[in-house]
């Protein structure tokens, strides 16, 4: 099976941050049988990441998508991925309450609405939920086609690949 890694946002584009996701994400597939077939950094726009989907289709089975998942207005990834996808967003209760136990324990500020409407999430996609943050991953399988978005946070995603993705990944018997 082949995969494309394509990485959302600005700051890489700017090179205000170094793109670290790609090559945890090239390594720890590589090392279950999947192989690379392109990696592509682009900024935080619906049309950016919808052409991104459409030309992947053409080439793999497998997208994994990292950033473009926080609360704030340019983090368009989500909403892009439910129009793709002609999904809606749904609030999640399972979601909710993990963001509202992540700000009782650890932040001072008190939750708002934009971290409530983190749990607002796809309803055709498989919620991965974020165990350290309040980005949660999404997993959408379509045509044989799986397409699954993570946190731009270099930990967050590396945590959710680790315990999450790969095992299921590993499932799958024509990866091995």
């Amino acid at each position: 099976m082949k995969a494309e890694l394509i990485t959302i946002g600005d700051e890489i584009l700017i090179g205000q941050i170094v793109n670290t996701n790609s090559v945890f994400l090239a390594k720890v597939l590589n090392k279950i049988g999947i192989e690379i077939a392109q990696i592509t950094s682009i900024s935080d726009e619906s049309t950016a990441i919808t052409e991104a989907l459409d030309a992947s289709s053409k080439r793999v089975e497998l997208v994994i998508l990292t950033g473009g998942l926080g609360p704030t207005k340019d983090d368009l990834t989500k909403h892009t991925l439910c129009s793709y996808f002609n999904d809606t967003l749904l609030e999640n209760k399972e979601v909710l309450a993990h963001i509202e136990e992540i700000f009782k324990k650890y932040v001072t500020t008190p939750i708002n609405d934009q971290n409530r409407q983190q749990a607002l999430l796809p309803s055709k996609a498989k919620i991965l939920i974020n165990d350290y943050g309040t980005a949660s991953g999404m997993w959408f399988r379509k045509n044989k086609r799986n397409v699954i978005s993570l946190p731009g946070v270099p930990f967050e995603m590396k945590h959710l690949m680790e315990k999450k993705v790969i095992p299921k990944l590993k499932k799958y018997s024509k990866f091995h």
